[in-house]
């Protein structure tokens, strides 16, 4: 029983500081294993029981969690901001923006002002087409 408090710990701990969705299940399997160790002897069979637990639990809820802690984001329109434009080529304004904590070239045939929000259309290559917001 001592362990599985011990792996219960380690797992919550790791959840905490490397969030992922997929520790906490490993968490809570331990924790249904401390009660469940007092009546289960073997530690193979244990073992095999907190496998059986934890894949459940991640096969089956990590995907609905992950979907309502994400919200809106997960309907997979994202966003960047305007840093500055760069050129105008065809009636296709070029810019700076900000992406993932980088800086990205970014094609859209709209004039936008630096700090704007703008929606990321589709990737072509190492360019990111932009749309309205």
């Amino acid at each position: 029983m001592f362990y599985w408090g011990v792996l219960f710990a380690i797992f919550a701990i790791g959840e905490i500081l490397i969030p992922g969705l997929v520790s906490v299940w490993l968490a809570i399997a331990a924790l249904i294993m401390m009660p469940i160790s007092l009546f289960v002897k073997s530690l193979e069979i244990q073992a095999i029981i907190f496998c059986v637990l934890s894949l459940i639990f991640i096969a089956f809820f990590r995907k609905i969690f992950k979907f309502y802690l994400n919200g809106k984001e997960s309907l997979g329109t994202e966003k960047v901001k305007i840093v500055k434009l760069t050129s105008v080529e065809n009636d296709n304004y070029i810019y700076d923006v900000r992406f993932k904590g980088g800086i990205w070239t970014a094609i859209a045939n709209l004039e936008l002002k630096p700090g704007d929000i703008a929606n990321i259309v589709k990737f072509e290559g190492n360019k990111i087409i932009l749309g309205r917001n």
